[in-house]
Parts: structure tokens; sequence; C-alpha cells
């Protein structure tokens, strides 16, 4: 059984890592507080999983996945949470934030209540990070064709939320 962190262990961690998981879950959420959520819950299972983080051969690579999985569990929850609302967030999810993000952002939340766990990562891995079809797979370490499936699934469900009466409409 792997040893767990040391509080100084678990202290540089944090200060190294931090800043970037809460950038990438800010993205991700378009919020702060959720953002500031989703930190905590990272490294509260980083301490749960220390062994597989210490065989990571790139420990960023662990926490980018892990901060990506939490993230969209909340935009999933949220979104679940939320089913009636088709509007923006308030102003705050848009401060700072690109109008392709917004609009992203705004997409992943509504496919959030359609879409499976893997299907609505590779749609964020898509939308939001711009990866190629390519890049997804090294990612998620599907094959080739499973992700070619899933991104046409996502890319369908997409078209017919866009083609909704209201969806994605501002007050």
């Amino acid at each position: 059984m792997a040893r767990g962190l040391s509080a100084s262990e678990l202290a540089e961690i944090y200060e190294l890592y931090a800043p970037t998981v809460f950038g990438r879950a800010r993205t991700l959420l378009g919020r702060d507080s959720d953002a500031w959520d989703a930190v905590q819950e990272v490294f509260c299972r980083l301490l749960e999983s220390a062994g597989a983080f210490r065989a990571e051969a790139r420990p960023m690579t662990y926490i980018y996945r892990v901060t990506t999985h939490v993230s969209l569990n909340l935009l999933r929850s949220r979104a679940l949470r939320d089913v009636t609302t088709r509007e923006p967030e308030p102003s705050e999810e848009q401060e700072g934030a690109s109008p392709g993000e917004v609009e992203a952002r705004n997409l992943l939340r509504a496919l959030a209540r359609d879409l499976d766990e893997r299907a609505l990562q590779i749609a964020t891995l898509h939308f939001m990070d711009g990866l190629t079809q390519e890049e997804i797979v090294e990612v998620v370490g599907l094959s080739r064709k499973t992700v070619g499936k899933e991104l046409e699934k996502v890319r369908v469900r997409a078209r017919q939320l866009t083609l909704e009466p209201g969806w994605g409409a501002s007050s």
C-alpha cells in the first residue's frame, strides 16, 4: 500500500498546482465559487489517492485529469439541479471570458444533462480545450474509432440543442 502525503508535501503540491487547478476549473465552471469547490475536491482526492499521484510519471497529467473530472461532475450536478435554466449564468461567469469560452461553457452545461461522463469529457476536450481527435485519444486513452464515434454523438446532440428554441438566448 502506498504511503500517504505528509503535511509538508501536500502544502508544497498545493502551492505548486492550486493556481492551475483553479484556472482549469474556472474555465470549465465559469464561477469562482464553483472553481474553489473544485480545488478543494481535487486536493481531497489527492490525499485519498496519494499512491496514484506518486506513480504518475507527470504529476500535472494526473492533476489535470482529476480537475477535469471533478469540474465536469460539478457542471453536471449544476445542470441537473438547474434543469429549467437555459440562460447564461450571472455576469461573474462572463467576466474575463472570451465570447467563445462563454458559448462553449453554455453548450457544455446543456450537454451535461444528456451525455454520459465519457462523452462529456470528450466534448470538453474538443469544445473548451480545442484538442484534435488525435490529441483527445492521447488524453483519454481510448481508440481513435471510439473517440470518433463519441465525438460524432456529441456533435449531433450539440446541433440538436442549438436548433432548440431559446437555446443560448440572452436576456
